[in-house]
């Protein structure tokens, strides 16, 4: 239980600390649908916004031209799209296209002391598959070749410190699928070190950080999925297999736990970083196409798609118990963060409230200069669950009746503020 403070200076104190951050919207990259046989764009590639507070959901962009969208990232206003053969830049507060740079093959992308790291491949090959370029131009500022030693193309790549880890798995050339994991140094602008992750880590897809060890999801050919643990340090620990096949199903690292797609079940399973093996499978039904964790609000991002037609956005606890869940566009594959600082001037006049701890157990402390204001207090659906009239500018709200899951407290005519209640 959240324990009431022992002073006004003090929980003044806690109230900047632990609202210094908050998920202002989650960004969803609907991929579309691209007709191989008629050569046809069917379903456009979008770009969308789901808001935490409000539980709502928006189309926010149209990429037209692309055939295809292959991950999102943001950072300093901006949100970064790899859509086919461009590098897009859009505002992530109006929506609107900065700039694009042409980058045939362009698979995934991280963000670095004012550099977008980007990694390529396309069949037949290409002359490099790493690249870096000014986030603020999207100029490119250097590659790295085959004569650097990057031979294969690459995947996913994650920044630890001055150092980026690529998943190099040749995917383009399936009959030559290999398993490295790639070091670059970022301030020497060199290709240091790579770690062979053994016969069961061909093809990794997806590299996932915990302090200073990484975890990789292999897909070998698609027979079955394996897991590498390799030391930020280089330094290689091991690689289990974890399941017979995860076809294009995500992987996330929540906590000390590897979510992961069971394709034989149709379920999300858990793997043990501290075991090194599988600990279980999730009663959910869900086989997500997307996953990303949200550890500010506590929950998990889920996304399930037809490819066709429709797509979900789910919203989970971390165990996989669905808590909400809205319509998005078709083959939601990649999600992003869109992390900001709760404690300006600009955000709380907004909202006119504080609201902490998050995620909340029992309680909810809500401050304001609102006094005598009504605070209206949403589920993720919309449908108002509680009224608060602040008769002081402190207010404990109870939630031990509420069920858990992501809230919003607004004041008539301010932006709503996400309550989450574990």
């Amino acid at each position: 239980m959240y324990r009431s403070l022992c002073s006004a200076a003090l929980s003044g104190l806690v109230a900047v600390a632990t609202a210094q951050s908050f998920v202002h919207q989650v960004f969803v990259l609907n991929e579309g649908y691209y007709n191989m046989n008629t050569q046809t764009q069917e379903v456009p590639v979008t770009l969308g916004s789901y808001d935490p507070a409000t539980g709502t959901y928006q189309t926010v962009a149209t990429i037209a031209g692309q055939r295809f969208a292959s991950d999102v990232d943001v950072a300093d206003g901006a949100v970064y799209v790899a859509a086919d053969g461009q590098l897009l830049k859009v505002d992530a507060d109006t929506y609107a296209l900065l700039d694009q740079a042409a980058v045939p093959g362009i698979r995934k992308v991280a963000l670095w002391n004012g550099q977008v790291l980007l990694t390529r491949g396309e069949l037949g090959g290409l002359p490099h598959y790493f690249e870096a370029r000014d986030a603020a131009t999207l100029d490119l500022l250097y590659t790295l070749t085959p004569a650097d030693g990057l031979l294969h193309s690459a995947e996913d790549v994650q920044v630890v410190g001055d150092k980026a880890y690529l998943a190099v798995g040749n995917a383009f050339d399936w009959g030559n699928l290999v398993g490295f994991l790639g070091i670059v140094d970022l301030t020497t602008q060199s290709y240091v070190q790579q770690v062979d992750l053994g016969p069961d880590g061909r093809n990794p897809e997806r590299i996932m950080v915990s302090g200073q060890d990484l975890y990789v999801f292999c897909n070998k050919d698609f027979s079955g999925s394996a897991i590498s643990r390799v030391a930020t340090d280089g330094a290689f620990s091991y690689t289990a297999n974890v399941a017979l096949n995860s076809g294009c199903g995500a992987s996330e690292l929540v906590a000390d736990k590897v979510v992961f797609s069971e394709y034989a079940v149709g379920r999300m399973a858990r793997f043990d970083t501290g075991t090194g093996g599988v600990l279980d499978t999730l009663a959910s039904p869900l086989f997500p196409y997307g996953l990303l964790h949200d550890p500010l609000n506590g929950v998990l991002y889920a996304t399930t798609t037809d490819f066709l037609t429709s797509g979900t956005l789910h919203v989970l606890t971390p165990d996989g118990t669905e808590i909400s869940s809205t319509a998005v566009g078709v083959s939601p594959g990649r999600l992003a963060l869109d992390v900001r600082a709760s404690a300006g001037i600009a955000e709380l006049a907004a909202s006119g409230l504080q609201v902490y701890p998050v995620p909340a157990d029992e309680q909810v402390v809500v401050e304001s200069d609102a006094v005598g204001e009504l605070l209206t207090l949403r589920d993720a659906s919309g449908r108002v669950v509680r009224h608060e009239r602040l008769s002081t500018s402190r207010l404990v709200i109870d939630l031990s009746g509420l069920a858990p899951g992501m809230y919003s407290a607004q004041l008539p005519g301010r932006v709503a503020v996400p309550v989450v209640k574990r």
